[in-house]
């Protein structure tokens, strides 16, 4: 974490090498562009420890470009424990088993730890219904799906989320 950054969130899927790189980069980016840099530290992580060490997958990557983000997208897949979750302030997990699983390990934080705040990333997304429970409002994983298409959709649908999270953001620096 950079020295002066004070809020720090972190972008979950499963195997940590399509939706939440892909998340990341997206959420970094219009972090730079709304002047925050200096101040928010984004990563991504997976839940899932198969992919550990891999690269982002090359057609979350061609997806992003196809979207406008410019490449080097540097990343390296990893798998998030108790030990670090606590060290993040705004968890964004892609699924309902993803949030489901990143609460168990919360609640599993030692007495005085402080746990961070976990919101699904579709909760964010102006077309998703304020009240719909989270097994409806999941990040589709485009790995098992046929072609770039499928990822080229999920970049663009996560997109969506991107202008109310950043207004989150900026909510949570003037409280902290």
């Amino acid at each position: 974490m950079s020295p002066t950054s004070s809020l720090r969130l972190l972008t979950v899927c499963t195997g940590n090498v399509c939706r939440s790189p892909a998340a990341a980069v997206m959420l970094r980016q219009a972090i730079e562009e709304a002047g925050l840099a200096d101040r928010v530290e984004v990563g991504s992580a997976g839940l899932s420890w198969e992919a550990e060490g891999m690269p982002m997958d090359e057609r979350t990557e061609r997806a992003l470009e196809h979207a406008g983000y410019a490449r080097p997208f540097v990343h390296t897949a990893r798998t998030i424990h108790l030990t670090e979750l606590l060290n993040w302030d705004l968890v964004l997990p892609m699924t309902a088993e993803h949030a489901q699983t990143l609460r168990r390990m919360a609640a599993q934080a030692p007495e005085g730890s402080t746990p961070p705040q976990i919101a699904m990333w579709r909760r964010f997304d102006p077309e998703t219904d304020p009240e719909a429970p989270e097994s409806e409002i999941a990040v589709d994983d485009p790995w098992h799906e046929e072609g770039q298409a499928a990822f080229d959709r999920t970049v663009r649908e996560m997109g969506r989320s991107i202008p109310a999270l950043i207004a989150q953001v900026q909510e949570m620096l003037e409280r902290s």
